[in-house]
């Protein structure tokens, strides 16, 4: 099943154009990386697809009740929430989780795995490693149709790439991830794209 269709998309930041007709699709259970050097608009083109930025042209037609998660390249939190409130504020309406406890217990569990161990600790003390790998494990406790990940394995360590990977691999929805780590979209992704020319290859 299809997820998400863009067509004909166009995309300019001042007098610079980042894509000139640009179209990709992504069906139900696809893990897609994107690639392309700095500054060809891979952030951008993540944050169209997510929804939260709006194209100069072209459409972006989603899944009836497509639900996705996004993980930015530097996230932001609310100011004084500890790193257990935030993750609690970002996933308490998932449907997998029948209480705040259970969803605290599987938050720990993930933090654990991604090395954060000070649940208590205010996200605005935290390091921009540290930051990334809280919102990281935000997102992958989610159940959604579509993960859209930007640079998810800044700041991990070899053994936690490891994990992230056949975490990936395994994950019933979709997957669309920017990553200069090559190996990691290789390991993990069924299809690479290439921004290349204002256009995907």
């Amino acid at each position: 099943m299809n997820l998400l269709t863009i067509e004909h998309l166009t995309k300019s930041y001042t007098e610079r154009l980042l894509f000139n007709d640009t179209a990709f699709s992504i069906n139900e259970g696809e893990k897609v990386g994107l690639i392309g050097i700095n500054g060809t608009g891979k952030s951008t083109l993540l944050r169209i697809a997510a929804g939260l930025e709006e194209p100069d042209g072209g459409t972006v037609v989603k899944g009836r009740s497509l639900y996705i998660r996004y993980l930015p390249q530097i996230p932001e939190f609310t100011p004084g929430d500890t790193i257990l409130d935030s993750i609690v504020r970002d996933n308490k309406n998932e449907p997998h989780f029948s209480s705040v406890e259970e969803l605290k217990a599987s938050a720990k569990t993930m933090l654990n795995r991604l090395e954060i161990e000070d649940f208590d600790a205010k996200v605005e003390t935290l390091s921009g490693g540290q930051r990334k790998r809280v919102a990281l494990a935000s997102v992958l406790l989610s159940t959604a149709d579509l993960l859209i990940l930007d640079e998810p394995t800044n700041h991990l360590d070899l053994e936690t790439m490891e994990w992230l990977e056949n975490y990936l691999k395994t994950y019933r929805g979709a997957v669309l991830v920017v990553s200069h780590d090559r190996y990691f979209l290789d390991a993990v992704c069924t299809r690479i794209w290439e921004l290349r020319g204002k256009t995907i290859k």
